[in-house]
């Protein structure tokens, strides 16, 4: 095994030994180059899912990476690294025995980051890269390829060998009008349901963190986050009973109440006696300025007999039968579209049977 001193892949510069900050996510240990590079360290080698994430929201200064694609808005390189004693570790055979240094450098700066801040010293080395495999092909494109296949089972297995999988597939979720950001929510509830048999501390502190995106300090981004959770609770409903009246508590948040609903829908399908309590909200929802919300409503209501046959339930769901506003539907891996008054039609004919 080979050992040099690391350098920065992108210019040369020798690089300082990573340092840990705290962030809103925990601490991550991380490190800037003059040439605007940040990098990441993952000591035990099987988080670099993760630490790609991370290094990425440093350089970027914020969490907003979902619209960002790799070798148009950054580069990304990856080296074997012993964080003990700070070296670069170069051996083909011992690959799984180190740890890993991930770099991510923007290529328009747009260094917002207070740990850009920090700087390394100069040093005229020639550079030599090892570009792995796994760096020339991005974690994000081989997530998109499996959830076009809807390998779920694939993804499950990925996010068991490194965590930072559920972050890629969170920034893979904020465009609700591509299928496959439906098909990384989906994704999310088979890893739930894979993680209940021993890593529930992982799901917790998921679920925390798309809490977290949800509020006002976070800067609202966390577009799809309602739906995330819904998907979580419903790898293990009883475990995470406790999440469904927090989530709830969200509704007033009109940007992620659509959502909010759809997640009750999601976790009334499995269990519908533990989004019981919300069925005197429903009313008032089917009145809601956005037809979306109203539509996951109606389809919400349909789910829940207590809801549909309570008060004047059914007279205001027959109301909508002349509401044409479309409402996106995932069904089955698909993406459709349907209307307001398809989706109460179908709940009011069900009902009778």
């Amino acid at each position: 095994m080979n050992k040099y001193t690391p350098e920065c892949p992108f210019c040369g510069r020798i690089i300082n030994r990573p340092a840990e900050i705290k962030t809103e996510f925990g601490n991550i240990s991380s490190g800037a180059c003059e040439c605007g590079a940040v990098y990441v360290c993952d000591p035990t080698g099987h988080n670099s899912g993760e630490a790609y994430t991370e290094a990425l929201a440093l350089a970027k200064g914020g969490w907003q990476i979902n619209a960002m694609d790799e070798n148009v808005d950054y580069e990304t390189v990856d080296m074997e690294y012993d964080e003990k004693s700070h070296q670069r570790l170069y051996s083909k055979g011992l690959r799984s025995l180190s740890g890993r240094l991930v770099f991510v450098k923007l290529k328009v700066q747009q260094f917002e980051s207070s740990v850009l801040a920090r700087t390394a010293p100069a040093a005229g080395h020639d550079r030599s890269r090892a570009i792995t495999e796994e760096s020339k092909m991005s974690v994000k494109d081989r997530i998109k390829g499996l959830l076009k296949l809807r390998a779920y089972d694939q993804v499950a297995d990925m996010a068991e060998q490194d965590k930072g999988i559920i972050r890629w597939l969170i920034s893979l979720s904020y465009d609700k009008q591509d299928v496959i950001s439906w098909r990384a929510i989906e994704a999310i509830g088979v890893i739930s349901r894979t993680f209940s048999k021993g890593k529930m501390d992982i799901l917790r502190d998921t679920i925390r963190r798309l809490l977290w995106s949800m509020g006002e300090e976070s800067g609202g981004i966390g577009w799809s986050a309602a739906e995330m959770v819904g998907e979580i609770v419903t790898g293990d409903p009883d475990a995470f009973n406790d999440i469904i009246p927090i989530l709830w508590s969200f509704k007033e948040e009109e940007m992620f109440r659509a959502g909010i609903v759809w997640a009750m829908g999601r976790i009334a399908m499995i269990r519908p006696e533990l989004v019981a309590f919300i069925i005197q909200d429903l009313p008032e929802m089917l009145e809601d300025r956005d037809p979306v919300v109203r539509g996951y409503t109606v389809r919400l209501m349909g789910l829940l007999p207590e809801a549909l046959n309570a008060g004047n339930s059914r007279k205001q769901i027959s109301k909508l039968l002349g509401d044409i506003s479309p409402v996106p539907v995932y069904k089955e891996g698909e993406l459709l579209s349907q209307s307001i008054s398809e989706i109460a039609g179908e709940v009011l004919h069900k009902s009778v049977k």
